[in-house]
C-alpha cells in the first residue's frame, strides 16, 4: 500500500513539474515571441516613414530576439501539433520579412513600388503570424488544464484504491487502518477540491498539507503552479489592456474620419455613400464602447479605477436613466415603471459610476424584454442602507448561468435570432463598481418568467 501511494504521488508530483518546467517556459516563450514580433512590425512601419538607418538596426535586433524565442519554443514542442503551429508562424513570418526586404531593396534603388499593396501583403502575413501566436497560447493552456485534470484524477484513483486496501487490512488491525486511511484521504480529497477550483479559475494558491512529508512538499508545488497560472492570467489581462489601449486612438481617428467625409468635407457624398459612412461610424462608436469596456474593467481589476465619493440622492440617478432609455423602451412598446420612496437616504457614492449601473441594468431589461413587455424600477430604504431593483418580463436566465453571469466574458445562453449578442463585459463591470462602494448585487431570475438584478448601498 506504501509503495502504491508512493508511486502516485510520484505521478502527481511528475505532473507538477511539468505543468511548472515545460508549460512555464512555453509561456514565457510565448510572450516574448509576440513582444518580438510587434517590436518588429513598430521598427517596420517606423522606417518606412522616417527611414532612419537605426530604426531598421533595431528591426534587425528584435528579428534576431524572435528567432531566438522561437528556437526556444521548438526544443520545448513534443507534440505534432505544435510543431504544425510553429512552422505555421515561421512561413509567415518569413514571408512577412520577405516582402519588408523586397520593399527595402525598392527604396533603396530609389524605384516607385505599389505601396498600398505591399501594405497588404505585410499586413496579411502579421495577421497569420498573430493568429497563430494565439493558437499557440490556447494550445498551452489547453494542455496547462489537461494536466491539472490528471491531477484531480490520479488523485481520485489514490484515494479510491486506498479506500479498498484499507478495507482488506481492516482483519488485520482496525487501528492502524484508520490512521492510515485517514493520513492519505483527507490530504487527496483536499487536493481533489482544490483541483477542481482551479480548473474553475480559481488560481489563489492556499494549499496548506503538512503531512505526510510527500504531500506537504506536493502541496507547495501546487501552489506555486496556481500562482504561475494566476501570472499567465494576469498577462492575458495585461495583454487585452495594452491592445484596447492602443486601438482607442486609430478607432477614434476612423470615426472623425467618416464624420468629416459625411459632412461633405472630402466633397459631395451620394446616398449611397452617406449610407457607408453611417454604417462605419456606428460600428466604430460600438468598437469605442467595447475598447473603453475593456480599459475600465482593466482598471477595475488592477485596483487603479478613481472613484469620486459625494452623498447623493439615487433618486435622481435612477430618474436620469430612465428619461435616457424612454425612446428605446418607446420603440419597442415597452412600459417603464418607476417605484421609488419618497425621502430615500443619501449615500455616498461616485454618481457617474452608479449611473453607469442603472443604465447597464436598465439597458439590458430593455435588450432581452420583448415587445409589449413591462420593467419596473424600484428603490427603497432598508436597514441603513438603499435597495435598487431592476425586474422585467424578458426570457430570464437559466439557472447554470447564475453563478458566472457577473463574470467577464460570460453571457448566459441565449437562443433568440433577434436579440444580438454582446461581450459578456457590462454586468462584470457593474460588479467592480458596486463591490468598490462596499455593496453587493445579486440576481435572480427563472426562464420565460423575466429576471431581477438587486443592488445594495450602504447610507
Amino acid at each position: 500500500m506504501s509503495i502504491y501511494v508512493a508511486e502516485k504521488f510520484q505521478n502527481l508530483k511528475e505532473i507538477t513539474g511539468s505543468i511548472l518546467t515545460i508549460n512555464e517556459k512555453m509561456s514565457s516563450f510565448h510572450k516574448k515571441l509576440v513582444d518580438a514580433f510587434l517590436s518588429q512590425v513598430r521598427y517596420e512601419r517606423k522606417f518606412l516613414v522616417l527611414k532612419d538607418k537605426t530604426l531598421y538596426e533595431h528591426f534587425i535586433m528584435a528579428k534576431n530576439d524572435f528567432d531566438q524565442y522561437y528556437n526556444g519554443l521548438v526544443s520545448l514542442t513534443d507534440s505534432h501539433q505544435m510543431k504544425n503551429l510553429l512552422e505555421n508562424i515561421r512561413q509567415s513570418h518569413d514571408h512577412y520579412e520577405e516582402v519588408f526586404s523586397k520593399e527595402i531593396e525598392l527604396l533603396r534603388d530609389g524605384q516607385s513600388y505599389p505601396e498600398d499593396l505591399y501594405m497588404q501583403e505585410k499586413e496579411k502575413a502579421i495577421n497569420e503570424t498573430m493568429d497563430g501566436l494565439k493558437e499557440i497560447k490556447t494550445y498551452t493552456e489547453n494542455r496547462t488544464y489537461e494536466k491539472i485534470k490528471q491531477l484531480g484524477e490520479a488523485g481520485a484513483d489514490a484515494r479510491r484504491v486506498a479506500l479498498i486496501m484499507t478495507v482488506s487490512y481492516l482483519i488485520f488491525g482496525i487501528a492502524v487502518s484508520i490512521f492510515i486511511t485517514r493520513s492519505i484521504t483527507r490530504p487527496l480529497k483536499i487536493m481533489r477540491k482544490k483541483t477542481s477550483e482551479v480548473a474553475a479559475g480559481n488560481y489563489s494558491g492556499n494549499l496548506s498539507l503538512t503531512s505526510p512529508p510527500e504531500i506537504g512538499k506536493l502541496a507547495k508545488d501546487f501552489n506555486f503552479m496556481c500562482n504561475k497560472l494566476k501570472e499567465i492570467d494576469k498577462l492575458k489581462s495585461d495583454f487585452l489592456s495594452f491592445m484596447s489601449h492602443e486601438l482607442r486612438t486609430p478607432l477614434t481617428s476612423i470615426k472623425e474620419g467618416s464624420t468629416l467625409l459625411l459632412e461633405g468635407v472630402g466633397g459631395e457624398v451620394t446616398e449611397k455613400q452617406k449610407r457607408l459612412l453611417t454604417i462605419i461610424r456606428e460600428e466604430t462608436d460600438r468598437l469605442i464602447g467595447l475598447v473603453n469596456s475593456l480599459l475600465d474593467l482593466s482598471k477595475m481589476e488592477a485596483g487603479m479605477m478613481t472613484y469620486n465619493y459625494a452623498y447623493e440622492d439615487i433618486s435622481h440617478l435612477i430618474n436620469k436613466a430612465v428619461i435616457a432609455l424612454e425612446p428605446i423602451s418607446e420603440s419597442k412598446d415597452i412600459r417603464l415603471e418607476r417605484e421609488i420612496e419618497n425621502d430615500l437616504q443619501r449615500v455616498k457614492i461616485d454618481s457617474d459610476r452608479i449611473l453607469q449601473v442603472l443604465r447597464n441594468l436598465l439597458g439590458n431589461a430593455v435588450k432581452f424584454t420583448p415587445k409589449g413587455g413591462h420593467i419596473k424600477i424600484s428603490a427603497r430604504a432598508i436597514d441603513k442602507a438603499v435597495e435598487v431593483s431592476v425586474s422585467d418580463t424578458g426570457i430570464g436566465i437559466p439557472k447554470e448561468n447564475l453563478h458566472t453571469i457577473f463574470n467577464k466574458f460570460q453571457q448566459a445562453s441565449n437562443k433568440s435570432p433577434d436579440i444580438v449578442k454582446g461581450t459578456g463585459l457590462g454586468l462584470a463591470i457593474v460588479k467592480h463598481i458596486i463591490n468598490a462602494h462596499g455593496g453587493k448585487i445579486w440576481v435572480e431570475s427563472e426562464p420565460g418568467h423575466g429576471s431581477t438584478f438587486t443592488f445594495v448601498l450602504s447610507a
